[in-house]
């Protein structure tokens, strides 16, 4: 299960600092010398497609007793076991909320280097302002981000909240408080549409998840076909809540060896299997690959927040998946085991997950 140590480093230059020089040149680092797995229609020069639109109403599912939730249930369902990820809305969080949060990052991101540094992370913990840890032989993604710990509330670490912009704080709480309610109104609906009972995951995942979230900022590029967003990855969470931005697309999901972009839909969510959803459903429920491209002209943000089980338990495969027909497909793993799996994996730009597997 153990994977081999990867040499990482910290870049030194955020991206954003980078695109402010005159020059033409793309750092080297920042190549992609190997390309993305592609399918024929992109290495052929055809448009990506869309996906198909996946949209779930929160507030039909959780009338769990009406003929229209069960017809919700069904859709959520072929969403988490074909693609692995869907656009939620009647989410509950107030479009004023999703505006504010958005407005709040757009202003820490428009700070000056001086400021926006005071928040920094360091090679030791990756919380706070900077670009990701890379693998020396990998590029470094073109994206920079400010990464804080949301829940547990005592584990906070509020130097890294930046007090400079106002409302800033306020509104990341707030916005918190109405992600927690979703992901656990989200669990209890995924496990009634796999016909178990409500609490079946939310059992495993319990109160003291950890919760992040993540601001992300990508640049421009004036060859975007050179660099990478994020690189294909799935998510090491339960799931992971994205809001997206308003006016550039960027987020892309693999199916069946095809990219397909994800659209903007006003004030959805989009909602992502992580990788401990899909061992505690025993494979049932798809981990989903996904990657971020840059735009040509324009500035793209997002803020995702995975959400993720407490790091002293244990991950595995419900007991009421498994049987005959589907036997057992992945070990026990403990959470605080599978961090750097997942993290070592990840800079290689291989699925975590499968280091988990068992040999059938």
């Amino acid at each position: 299960m153990a994977a081999s140590p990867v040499k990482i480093e910290l870049p030194l230059t955020p991206i954003q600092e980078l695109t402010k020089s005159n020059t033409n040149q793309i750092p080297e680092r920042y190549v992609v010398t190997n390309p993305n797995p592609v399918s024929d229609s992109e290495s052929i020069g055809c448009a990506v497609p869309y996906m198909d639109s996946h949209i779930i109403d929160l507030q039909l599912l959780l009338d769990f007793s009406s003929p229209c939730a069960k017809q919700e249930l069904l859709k959520l369902r072929n969403a988490l076991t074909s693609w692995g990820c869907f656009q939620l809305v009647n989410h509950g969080v107030a479009s004023s909320l999703l505006d504010q949060l958005q407005f709040v990052s757009k202003e820490f991101f428009s700070l000056s280097f001086e400021e926006k540094r005071k928040y920094s992370r360091t090679v030791e913990w990756h919380e706070g302002y900077g670009c990701d840890i890379v693998s020396e032989d990998q590029p470094i993604h073109w994206n920079d981000r400010l990464l804080l710990r949301i829940h547990p509330i005592e584990h906070r670490n509020l130097n890294l909240w930046p007090d400079i912009v106002p409302n800033f704080r306020e509104t990341l709480d707030a916005y918190s408080i109405e992600i927690r309610e979703v992901v656990k109104a989200m669990l209890k609906a995924i496990a009634k549409s796999l016909d178990l009972e409500e609490n079946s995951f939310l059992s495993q995942f319990g109160e003291d998840g950890n919760f992040f979230a993540r601001f992300n900022f990508y640049p421009p590029c004036r060859d975007p076909d050179r660099v990478v967003g994020l690189k294909p990855h799935s998510d090491g969470s339960l799931i992971t809540v994205l809001l997206q931005d308003k006016d550039v697309e960027g987020l892309q999901v693999l199916k069946n060896d095809q990219w397909y972009k994800v659209p903007v839909i006003p004030n959805a969510l989009f909602i992502n299997v992580g990788d401990h959803l899909e061992i505690t459903s025993n494979g049932i429920l798809k981990s989903s690959v996904h990657k971020v491209v840059i735009d040509k002209e324009k500035a793209r943000m997002s803020v995702a927040v995975p959400s993720g089980v407490n790091i002293d338990k244990e991950i595995r495969p419900l007991s009421e998946l498994i049987n005959k027909d589907r036997p057992r497909l992945y070990k026990n793993v403990n959470v605080k085991d599978y961090i750097p799996i997942f993290m070592q994996h990840y800079a290689r730009g291989e699925r975590a997950i499968n280091a988990v597997k068992i040999e059938q």
